[in-house]
């Protein structure tokens, strides 16, 4: 009998990459709660043979390490960007409901562009899977990484895909919660797509009734609707995870902070020693030795008697708080190649060449998320008989401030004016600065400059758009 839930090579090889951002990403609690996975037993608390001292012990080593809180506010703080403005999206008018509930959960169009940014930012892998409602209303289904268990291709093209689906469900009559097992299974085969659910009960998987998707005018579905979306591209292949490392880092400073709290609280301990008895056992039992401290206890000792501390001085407490700040800059230097806002004195080519690299992985990301947003509606066009080719959606790829100080705006009219460019050439650089808006053409910026000017003079309009040289301040 078929076993629905065989995974893909590729996903077990991703699962724990996966595992270790989900971790990162929800913090401190769902780390420590990870036991030794991620922080490790000492030497010397692995040799306690007592078990239960042995937990004692550790959940203390434990207890007063801190994780650091930086995956989730980077990706939090990645997708602000990149998507502080939506992008643009261009629907036919039987679509256009989409924009307000995009999923039967209810999320609107950018509210699911958002998860998008979230997932791929955390496992560098998303799906959607277009529906139709019983009434015959769209709408889209969205899939994290970790739900895409199986998936194959022919001749690159994909048309298999395994889904895991399963969750609590609510018994409407009794109002209690199950945990049900389930997998969506779709393919493609023969020219037909086709989907059928698997349940699993105490004899094994249970197939439903494998049931071929048609459009409303009853026409066949010939490929699998399903979109696979990375964070380099559309292919089903999974992309490695972008905030792996940073992830990585963060483990690694959690463990160098549990070392360096131990030591530290050993460095607070020192520990009281009373020498001259010839049998400790014996002068504790008759209350000769000494068991508490303070000024209001006396404290008498044989002949020949002492009492000191022992101490541990924690020579290496230095090396390690050097090495936790190490680890700590290494993480911003990580973080801020995703959010750097590109300001710098450094010259305009190096500048440029530096802000390409450190903003890629928010490019490729705004770019296939956008597409695989795009594709996904698209397939949804066709289903309901809407051209495709209505529907587009477009990334905003300008992630930071590109506002312009007032020097710069006197400096490209001096260009402008002593011929070193072109009208449309100030006009391009404008609005790219947020000086003139996005939305206005150059043919709508020149008339609303000649309706300000009745000589036509266009450098009478120029007041209206920046102050004077002389007039300009910091």
């Amino acid at each position: 009998m078929q076993d629905p839930s065989i995974k893909h090579p590729e996903y077990i090889s991703f699962a724990p990459s996966w595992e270790l951002m989900r971790d990162a990403v929800a913090g401190e609690d769902d780390v420590k709660a990870k036991g030794d996975k991620y922080l490790p037993l000492k030497t010397g608390t692995a040799a306690i043979e007592d078990p239960v001292a042995k937990a004692r012990v550790y959940d203390l080593y434990k207890t007063r390490a801190e994780f650091p809180e930086v995956t989730a506010p980077t990706i939090r703080g990645a997708v602000g960007i990149m998507l502080a403005k939506p992008a643009k999206v261009d629907l036919p008018e039987s679509m256009e409901h989409l924009r307000e509930r995009a999923t039967l959960d209810g999320l609107t169009l950018d509210a699911l562009h958002r998860r998008m940014g979230m997932e791929i930012l955390t496992t560098g892998r998303y799906g959607l899977l277009p529906g139709l409602t019983e009434d015959g209303v769209p709408y889209l289904s969205g899939y994290v990484a970790e739900s895409i268990i199986n998936w194959d291709s022919t001749n690159g093209v994909p048309d298999y895909v395994v889904l895991d689906e399963s969750g609590p469900v609510r018994d409407r009559e009794t109002g209690k919660w199950k945990q049900v097992e389930r997998l969506r299974e779709c393919l493609a085969y023969d020219g037909v797509y086709r989907a059928r659910v698997w349940e699993k009960t105490e004899g094994g998987w249970s197939a439903g009734e494998e049931v071929a998707a048609s459009t409303p005018r009853g026409d066949a579905l010939d490929t699998l609707p399903f979109i696979f979306t990375g964070s380099l591209d559309l292919t089903p292949e999974p992309d490695d995870v972008p905030l792996y490392g940073l992830a990585k880092l963060a483990v690694r400073i959690y463990r160098l902070d549990a070392d360096f709290s131990f030591s530290l609280h050993m460095t607070s301990e020192p520990t009281p020693v009373a020498i001259g008895f010839d049998d400790p056992v014996s002068a504790i039992q008759q209350g000769l030795a000494p068991k508490t401290l303070g000024s209001s206890v006396l404290w008498i000792l044989p002949q020949g008697g002492d009492a000191k501390y022992l101490e541990f001085s924690g020579p290496g407490l230095e090396k390690q708080a050097n090495a936790i700040q190490e680890a700590l800059a290494r993480a911003a230097q990580f973080g801020a190649q995703v959010l750097q806002s590109g300001q710098s004195a450094e010259s305009g080519e190096a500048l440029k060449l530096r802000a390409a690299s450190q903003t890629a992985t928010l490019t490729s990301i705004a770019q296939t998320s956008a597409a695989g947003l795009e594709r996904a509606l698209r397939n949804i066009a066709k289903w309901i008989g809407e051209d495709p080719e209505k529907v587009v959606v477009t990334p905003n790829l300008e992630f930071f401030d590109r506002s312009i100080t007032a020097q710069d705006i006197q400096a490209l009219v001096a260009a402008w004016q002593s011929g070193a460019m072109s009208h449309r050439a100030l006009f391009d650089k404008l609005q790219q600065g947020g000086v003139i808006h996005e939305d206005k053409s150059y043919e709508e910026e020149e008339k609303d400059i000649g309706d300000d000017d009745a000589d036509g003079d266009p450098l009478a309009g120029v007041g209206s758009l920046f102050p004077s040289a002389e007039g300009a301040t910091n």
